[in-house]
């Protein structure tokens, strides 16, 4: 009974090390990448502080505040992400000490019978059970059994010992989880006010606009660029794809992870997000400027914050921040085609990652645009775009 008792024990420590494990590996992940965008928000602070004192076009500065901007709402989601995972491991931690303590005073009172018997009977019993012996082989037996009852006490000692030790360890990991997760609390009050302070700045800056036909070209100009940048983006992704000659299953892939086709569910694919169109696919003409621009995907007007969903299976190929597109991410449904989200704030799913329809991947922010809150929203493939309103339900 007692060995079984044991080997329950081994059995919960080692399920509760798995799962603190994969937990402390998700968090690692997630700091290395916070550190990654906040050294790409201190050399944006830089070129901005630089910007104030070449005196640059107030443009030029409204776009580098906007993207630091969009990199703090990407920081604090990751912030945030990290604050559930040590709250989950906290959780596990304190299961786990919960357990340890339970099976220490398991210990505890098998060792105190233990205890109690050799009390009543002590030395004087043994010598009399080995002397009252029949025969020189009884006595022998009875010999070797003494000894396995005092190596089970002195494993029994070790175990206690070691119970001890591992339950100082949990409740030190619980105070550093606890810690931890406080840092990561006061770090997102902080990124919210650098935040707020950064919106009226810009907003302070858009007020100073001469907004002129000279302008408005300039900005069309710019969309036209913008644009571009991202097709060149797939048309890469694309490449890197056919070269490919082994399809690699994504993290939290479901087994047999195969790509379906997104041609097959033209016209049945769920809205990203619910709200107003406030900007068509194809050729749009700009009041301004009088002028035809050509839209490669839709803006759906939202309110700030609104969880983003998936249209269709695939895998997260890239987030980056891309001028007038703000935090975007692009999900690659195989056989060359791809859905992209942009002006989000927070992130919520990572690279190479497999997503699922429906599944969260972020929420709507004002990254990458001077207007109201939207979500810009397109479909491509076979190194063509498509208009996501004849795609979607």
């Amino acid at each position: 009974m007692f060995f079984k008792r044991v080997l329950l024990t081994v059995f919960l420590m080692t399920f509760g090390l798995q799962a603190q494990v994969g937990l402390s590996g998700k968090i690692s992940q997630n700091r290395t990448l916070l550190k990654q965008i906040e050294a790409q928000i201190n050399d944006l602070r830089v070129k901005i502080t630089s910007s104030k004192k070449k005196e640059t076009s107030i443009l030029h500065q409204i776009a580098l505040i906007d993207h630091e901007m969009a990199l703090i709402q990407r920081s604090r989601g990751i912030l945030q992400r990290e604050v559930r995972l040590l709250s989950e491991q906290i959780d596990s931690v304190q299961t786990a000490l919960e357990n340890a303590e339970k099976r220490l005073q398991i210990l505890r009172d098998l060792y105190a019978r233990r205890a109690v018997y050799a009390y009543k009977y002590g030395h004087e019993y043994n010598l009399e059970l080995l002397l009252t012996s029949r025969s020189v082989n009884q006595a022998l037996v009875r010999l070797k059994y003494l000894r396995e009852i005092a190596r089970h006490d002195e494993t029994l000692m070790q175990l206690i010992e070691k119970k001890k030790q591992r339950i100082k360890a949990i409740k030190d990991q619980l105070q550093q989880a606890l810690a931890q997760k406080s840092q990561a609390l006061n770090a997102i009050k902080k990124q919210e006010a650098v935040y707020l302070t950064r919106k009226k700045e810009k907003q302070r800056l858009l007020r100073k606009v001469k907004w002129t036909h000279k302008t408005y070209t300039n900005l069309l100009n710019q969309k036209e660029r913008e644009r571009q940048r991202l097709l060149n983006l797939i048309a890469s992704l694309e490449k890197s794809r056919k070269a490919r000659k082994v399809t690699v299953p994504p993290k939290a892939a479901p087994p047999n992870f195969k790509f379906m086709n997104l041609a097959k569910a033209r016209g049945k694919l769920p809205w990203p997000v619910k709200g107003k169109v406030i900007t068509h696919y194809g050729k749009q003409r700009d009041p301004k400027t009088r002028t035809y621009t050509k839209n490669i995907d839709i803006e759906i007007k939202v309110k700030e914050g609104t969880p983003v969903h998936c249209v269709f299976p695939g895998v997260v190929r890239m987030i980056t921040y891309l001028p007038g597109y703000g935090n975007t991410v692009i999900v690659d449904h195989g056989k060359g085609y791809y859905t992209v989200y942009s002006h989000l704030s927070e992130v919520d799913v990572s690279k190479n990652s497999y997503v699922d329809r429906n599944q969260i991947i972020g929420k709507v922010g004002d990254s990458g645009y001077i207007g109201p809150v939207t979500l810009r929203f397109g479909i491509y493939g076979a190194s063509r775009t498509y208009n996501p309103e004849r795609w979607l339900e």
